[in-house]
C-alpha cells in the first residue's frame, strides 16, 4: 500500500520537479523568468498525472472476467473470497 501511495506522490511531484529544474537552468544562464510561478497549472497537471495512473491501473490490472463467478462463501468456518473460475471446457 505504501508503494502505491509513494508512486502517486511522485507522479504528483513530477511537474513541480520539472519546473524547479527549469528555474535552476534559467538562473544558471542568468535568464529571469518574466512570469509568476504557475502554481495552478503545476497542481492541475500533477492531478492529471495521478488520475491517468488510476485509469491505467484500472484498465490493465485485475482478474480476468472470463469464466464463472463464485461468490464469497464459508468453508470449514473460514471465509473464501469471491473469485472467477476459468471455464473447464476444451
Amino acid at each position: 500500500m505504501i508503494r502505491v501511495l509513494l508512486l502517486r506522490a511522485l507522479l504528483f511531484a513530477v511537474p513541480f520537479a520539472i519546473y524547479g529544474a527549469y528555474l535552476l537552468l534559467s538562473r544558471a544562464r542568468s535568464i529571469v523568468p518574466q512570469h509568476d510561478t504557475p502554481w495552478t497549472v503545476l497542481f492541475i497537471s500533477g492531478l492529471a498525472l495521478v488520475a491517468a495512473s488510476f485509469i491505467y491501473v484500472g484498465l490493465t490490472e485485475g482478474e480476468s472476467t472470463q469464466g464463472r463467478y463464485v461468490p464469497p462463501h464459508v468453508v470449514n468456518g473460514r471465509i473464501v473470497p469471491g473469485h472467477v473460475e476459468k471455464d473447464r471446457s476444451p
